[in-house]
């Protein structure tokens, strides 16, 4: 079923695409500089960090300070692993495993006592600038469907 953001992309399509197009390159062509050309690397952690920073799991109300304060309780994590990673993002299971123990050699990713990955402080306060990017992202967005608005 549409929604009035789905009608609102669909009515202003010209406008709305070839920003989102453009944003998204910008946002890959950061991801792929600081993962040293390796998009599934960083697929990899971006499903890690999808579960460890679940939606339904983290306060709406957290702010992105709050998000980087050394002092932020965790949310626990959905469970995963090498294989539910694999069958999540169709990369073989072998090199997931070879991606895993990348981000567990760079510190980006830690495995809890019942085997669960789970993105790490480190990898926030690393991957800050790609964060960042990922913020103007959304803030281009934003800005750009706001000015779809009809009102």
């Amino acid at each position: 079923m549409k929604n009035s953001s789905d009608k609102c992309i669909r009515d202003n399509f010209g406008k709305v695409w070839p920003s989102h197009v453009a944003n998204l390159t910008a946002f890959l062509i950061n991801a792929r500089a600081v993962f040293d050309g390796d998009l599934d690397l960083f697929l990899v952690l971006a499903v890690i960090g999808d579960r460890s920073f679940a939606s339904e799991r983290v306060s709406p109300s957290m702010t992105f300070d709050d998000f980087m304060s050394e002092d932020r309780v965790s949310a626990d994590p959905i469970s995963l692993n090498a294989h539910s990673i694999s069958q999540f993002s169709s990369i073989p299971r072998e090199t997931v495993r070879r991606k895993v123990q990348d981000l567990m050699d760079r510190g980006w990713v830690e495995r809890s006592a019942d085997g669960s990955l789970c993105a790490t402080r480190k990898a926030a306060v690393d991957l800050l600038p790609l964060t960042e990017a990922g913020v103007a992202y959304l803030a281009n967005m934003a800005t750009l469907l706001g000015g779809t608005q009809k009102g």
